[in-house]
């Protein structure tokens, strides 16, 4: 009676294996690590590569093939049909049944066991909208279903979090677990004791769909797509109007997760069609940038070099951000004031989502006797700034910053045993 813990993440997954008799193992995805990035690459039909392996053959490959990141981000969205992969359409649920698969194998062959009971971490709120958070969460059972497991038992992440916190912790205490991560922030405001624990133990729960790879795609936006055509103008023939590039292509570009769906037949074609139109050479050329951006999938690459940028820019005034490739040649000096302003209401907007736990609740910010952040966001200047303010860096605690969600949910399955 044996289940495996998945905490699968926007950018990193991990796996723990729980015994029937209550040992907790956590099971190593990659060599000499437990974190398997949440990245697959396919170069030809039915061949899959995963996390750094899936970096490595992308590399080797030359960008053939498809090549995804931070696909739990379309969990929630009602409009995503999938995309093509290898003349086949798949699906959401597919897509990340191919992930969560691989993950099962690869814990199936240290375990010497076919597990097929789950429990499964999930964001506080997949979104704020009721029902496309169930539709979530339903596409995710459907994945863990098609990925071989027959009991899928869910657990919201932050509860996780604190349920490993609990684990170290002997006093009672209230608590604000922020779970600050790639996609999602979540937040649950809790009673931390020993013993079993019950939903009056839930003071607050509040998320919203923001977080790193928002603040790598402000980014992108604010600094680096006009490199990419996003201020590209064009005039078609016989028309009277300047036309500029559209505002929904723009929303692609700047989301490490919708970079790759510019590639589809109808958004390539379109791309193709209007650069005909340029009203300058230089427009002409930043589009032809973008070609090669979306033609050779340099997406993963490029938005890794933003995330380089924005740790730069929290120890120095300013960063210079640089890629190079055949047909592309980008040099984007970035003021650390400059980004900070560009990114302020998107950390407020987490921040007020934050505080809806204490409107929930009644309770108020001096009554938290702990805020135990996870999450590599958790990190972030800004909000490590805004935290400070709220609470005093005194009751602010990094716990377990990448594991501990995977460590309560095992403790979760442990419970069920």
């Amino acid at each position: 009676m044996s289940f495996y813990a998945v905490d699968f993440g926007t950018s990193n997954s991990l796996l723990s294996y729980v015994s029937g008799d209550g040992e907790i193992r956590p099971i190593q995805l990659e060599p000499g690590s437990n974190v398997l990035r949440s990245l697959l690459y396919t170069p030809e039909n039915n061949k899959w590569f995963f996390g750094n392996e899936a970096v490595q053959e992308y590399v080797n490959h030359e960008g053939e093939g498809r090549f995804f990141r931070s696909i739990k981000k379309f969990l929630p969205e009602p409009s995503y049909n999938g995309t093509i992969v290898f003349n086949r359409n798949m699906n959401i649920s597919e897509m990340v049944a191919v992930f969560l698969k691989e993950m099962r194998e690869r814990a199936n062959k240290q375990t010497g066991l076919k597990v097929d009971r789950l429990v499964l971490g999930r964001p506080a709120l997949y979104s704020l909208v009721k029902e496309q958070d169930q539709l979530a969460e339903d596409r995710m059972r459907k994945a863990a279903e098609i990925a071989g497991f027959k009991e899928i038992i869910f657990c919201p992440e932050p509860i996780a979090a604190g349920l490993d916190y609990n684990s170290v912790s002997q006093n009672e205490k209230i608590v604000l677990i922020a779970d600050f991560g790639g996609g999602t922030s979540d937040f649950t405001l809790m009673k931390i004791h020993q013993g079993q624990y019950s939903q009056e133990d839930i003071l607050g729960l509040s998320g919203i769909f923001s977080a790193g790879d928002a603040l790598d795609g402000i980014m992108m936006k604010e600094f680096i797509s006009p490199h990419f055509g996003s201020k590209f103008e064009y005039k078609i023939p016989g028309g009277n109007n300047i036309l500029k590039f559209p505002k929904n292509l723009l929303t692609k570009i700047c989301s490490p997760a919708h970079i790759t769906h510019l590639k589809e037949k109808d958004t390539w074609e379109f791309l193709q069609h209007i650069e005909k139109f340029a009203l300058s050479d230089g427009d002409s050329q930043k589009m032809q940038q973008l070609f090669t951006l979306v033609e050779c999938q340099l997406g993963f690459p490029l938005f890794h070099e933003i995330e380089k940028t924005k740790i730069r820019l929290g120890k120095n005034s300013s960063a210079d951000f640089q890629y190079t490739f055949p047909g592309i040649e980008i040099h984007q000096p970035v003021l650390k004031s400059g980004y900070d302003g560009s990114v302020t209401p998107a950390v407020e907007e987490i921040i007020s989502t934050m505080m809806e736990v204490f409107t929930q609740s009644g309770l108020a910010p001096t009554n938290v006797d702990e805020v135990i952040l996870t999450g590599g966001t958790s990190q972030f200047p800004l909000i490590q700034t805004q935290l400070e303010s709220i609470f005093g860096k005194k009751k602010l605690y990094e716990h377990n910053i990448y594991q501990s969600v995977v460590n309560g949910l095992a403790q979760y399955a442990k419970k069920l045993l």
